[in-house]
């Protein structure tokens, strides 16, 4: 049996599996279970303040409790998205989890959250939020290009792709979103976050769903002061753009239990320093309850 389960949410636009090298520096004592896409579930579409995902995290670990026949607390883990979600979760249901740790989570709260949530109910909100990127983002790609002959290869024959990955990677990397990422985390995207579908190559993530998640940006926070009783820790990238660092200092004023750390980095810091961030984890995880 695990020492320790983590359950780990992913940041919107990257299902969990592209955190594979990241987890891969987690120790073997460390069970980590994740819900590969957040806002996909049918009966759970993406609605005000992402209340319908933290319902899709709570069952989930429900689920995951019955399957294993293991009641053990568990720990929350959750990158941007996936940090804010947790939270709410954490204070939600205490009764799952003994830990939190949030990594770069867009946490609003005061006259900021205010004005999103007035902005939230205009058309504004596209161009506040990068949820008018994600609306437009390009979806797919035509079998006959090169970077998807390449992955195309990877996924129906398992053809080694080392020779056509520089391209591929290269394509990705010039973007501002991927042009720190550790280069097998971007491997791990280029896998994972796109499929072979359609008799085309797609990303695996919904862009409308994925713009429909920014738009419902969570601007309730400040209802859930001192709600949180476990220990918590925010880790926020020291080159973060997410927002200013003071909003974080703002937020964990809301709770005497989270504590705050900063790393080298920006917001996507756990796919750019997969190792580094491993080690926070562990770290963190020291400062947890063992029951």
């Amino acid at each position: 049996m695990a020492k320790y389960i983590i359950n780990f949410a992913h940041a919107n636009g990257f299902p969990a599996d592209c955190y594979q090298t990241f987890f891969s520096y987690l120790p073997s004592d460390i069970k980590v279970i994740a819900l590969d896409k957040y806002g996909h579930d049918p009966k759970k579409p993406v609605n005000h303040n992402w209340q319908a995902q933290v319902e899709e995290l709570i069952a989930y670990v429900e689920a995951q409790q019955i399957e294993s026949n293991d009641y053990s607390k568990v720990i929350c883990l959750g990158h941007s998205l996936g940090g804010v979600i947790s939270f709410i979760a954490c204070c939600q249901r205490p009764d799952l989890f003994k830990g939190l740790i949030m990594l770069d989570p867009p946490v609003l709260s005061g006259a900021s959250a205010m004005v999103v949530g007035m902005l939230k109910k205009t058309k504004w909100i596209d161009k506040f939020s990068p949820a008018g990127k994600a609306k437009n983002r390009r979806t797919h790609w035509p079998l006959t290009t090169d970077i998807n002959s390449a992955i195309s290869s990877n996924i129906s024959s398992d053809i080694d792709i080392s020779s056509t990955l520089k391209k591929i990677s290269a394509s990705f990397a010039r973007r501002t979103l991927f042009k720190n990422f550790d280069s097998r985390c971007l491997t791990d995207y280029i896998q994972h976050g796109i499929c072979h579908r359609n008799n085309q190559l797609e990303l695996v993530f919904d862009a409308q769903i994925e713009a429909e998640i920014f738009r419902n940006l969570p601007s309730n926070l400040s209802r859930y002061k001192n709600k949180l009783t476990i220990p918590a820790v925010l880790i926020h990238g020291e080159n973060t753009d997410v927002f200013p660092h003071k909003m974080f200092h703002k937020f964990a004023k809301l709770n005497k239990n989270i504590a705050l750390q900063t790393t080298p980095g920006g917001h996507m810091f756990p796919l750019e320093s997969p190792e580094e961030t491993a080690k926070l984890i562990i770290n963190a995880i020291k400062y947890f309850p063992n029951d």
